[in-house]
């Protein structure tokens, strides 16, 4: 394998995402606004594709291909969750986020959620409790990216994990640090034309090698039946329930997480921000599909390899030209850099802006945007070393942060955006409720029968309402 023409291949891709990096920052006004939400000046097909390429992150083309492979047809079912998910929440709530934060001004996730409450310190307590929140999950979740892009780099050039996760974090942040969000839409948008020219490619070159859909499923079922079982042989009622958790999974992943969040707040109108329900779908699920698929077909393509998340690399490497196999790597890159990009930026601007308001008021003063450029990447290298001695699959690290991040952000997303009467001892303990919640189930198992968002958002809204009530009843006897 030419290694060379690999690195010249990817370098060519990834001087195009620095280069639209470093026209962003150009533009930039050097504001608060422009830096955190590039002044709300995206239309819809910027908000759709950005949106689905920050979604799907490299869950798609590291741990949906390696769950695909492992899983067979079994893995179809979360993608058929998720997609119901995202289809209920893209026709309720994206043009309602869009208003609220304009009528706030809100420019951060945590604010928006803060404002939600009328007393001035009840503000506080949620600002920082989704402040901290976010920090600590989201940081978890870039560490997965950087995981992530690690294997891809050790599959193609057998790199040790550190040095992978250095060079995707230096690359990363070589241009989300300058240009904020501007940046990273924008390259969001190019990196997700890369990336279903790559899926699309992967999938229809991985039928025709199998010998086509027929050949697939027979050599699956000869290498185990339950590869082509979908329900794997299970009850109706559990993979119902299996589907369902999902569901509410993708609900509550888009209700939750920051990174996502903050591309409808950055929308121009309601209006443009409703409109790109279907861009964002199309793209996000075609995609997503395209890699369990291709994760199936590896399976009778690849049959023994030790780590299935490296199914696609290593496929790349053995049967193309080494040209080609430098796109695939920037595809890889491609999916990575869309979403760590994005959580970088929103967890920096939760450290720097939302924990202590009054310190960064004082430091903007002083330094103005570029104190928050040096979080971003303080927050950049923490995330690169945490991830090199992290040894969790990045399939599980991602289910964890989604897990998590529904259990306690999307119950106070809701409340907010349906206007639900709270006050912040209701809607701080009841996302702290959700948050714990969510991880007892994950950690005692139950998850593998109904997702762990399921019944963290409903034990969080339930406890939401018994904690009014009771206010409630003590106002009255009062």
């Amino acid at each position: 394998m030419n290694f060379s023409l690999i690195i010249l291949s990817f370098s060519l891709f990834l001087i195009l995402f620095l280069g639209i990096g470093a026209f962003a920052a150009k533009l930039s006004t050097n504001t608060d606004s422009d830096y955190l939400l590039g002044n709300r000046s995206f239309g819809k097909l910027f908000i759709g594709l950005s949106a689905g390429a920050t979604s799907n992150s490299g869950w798609i083309m590291t741990g949906g291909v390696g769950f695909g492979y492992s899983m067979g047809t079994y893995s179809l079912l979360m993608g058929l969750g998720y997609l119901l998910g995202d289809i209920t929440f893209w026709s309720l709530f994206p043009d309602k986020i869009n208003k609220i934060s304009r009528e706030q001004n809100s420019q951060t996730v945590p604010e928006l959620l803060g404002l939600t409450v009328k007393n001035p310190q009840g503000k506080r307590i949620i600002t920082t409790i989704v402040a901290l929140i976010s920090v600590v999950i989201i940081g978890a979740y870039i560490a997965a990216q950087f995981s992530a892009s690690a294997k891809t780099l050790n599959a193609f050039f057998g790199l040790q994990k550190s040095w992978g996760v250095t060079i995707a974090a230096f690359a990363i942040l070589a241009y989300c640090v300058t240009g904020g969000i501007r940046a990273s839409i924008w390259t969001d948008v190019v990196q997700a034309f890369v990336v279903m020219v790559v899926t699309y490619t992967m999938l229809i070159v991985g039928i025709f090698a199998a010998g086509g859909v027929g050949q697939v499923i027979a050599q699956l079922h000869d290498i185990d039946p339950q590869l082509v079982d979908i329900t794997l042989n299970r009850a109706a009622w559990t993979i119902v329930a299996y589907v369902c958790g999902f569901v509410v999974s993708g609900l509550g992943f888009n209700l939750s997480q920051p990174q996502f969040l903050v591309r409808l707040m950055a929308g121009k109108s309601p209006e443009e921000v409703r409109q790109a329900k279907w861009i964002y779908l199309g793209f996000a699920y075609s995609t997503y599909f395209a890699m369990l698929l291709f994760g199936i077909i590896c399976r009778v393509l690849l049959p023994n390899i030790s780590d299935p998340e490296q199914a696609l690399p290593l496929y790349a490497i053995q049967n193309f030209h080494p040209i080609l196999v430098g796109v695939v790597l920037a595809g890889v890159f491609s999916v990575i850099a869309s979403t760590a990009d994005s959580q970088i930026l929103v967890c920096s601007s939760a450290l720097a802006r939302d924990i202590s308001p009054s310190f960064y008021r004082k430091m903007s003063r002083k330094y103005g945007v570029k104190y928050q450029q040096f979080i971003t990447l303080i927050v950049g290298i923490i995330a690169a070393i945490a991830s090199i001695f992290n040894s969790a699959t990045v399939f599980g690290l991602i289910l964890f942060a989604i897990g998590a991040l529904a259990g306690s952000i999307a119950p106070a997303m809701l409340i907010a955006i349906l206007q639900i009467r709270t006050n912040s001892i209701a809607l701080s303990s009841m996302m702290l409720v959700g948050l714990v919640s969510a991880i007892l189930w994950r950690i005692l198992g139950f998850h593998t029968i109904i997702n762990e968002s399921l019944p963290g958002i409903i034990i969080a809204l339930l406890f939401h309402e018994i904690l009014m009530k009771t206010c409630f009843k003590l106002k009255q006897k009062l």
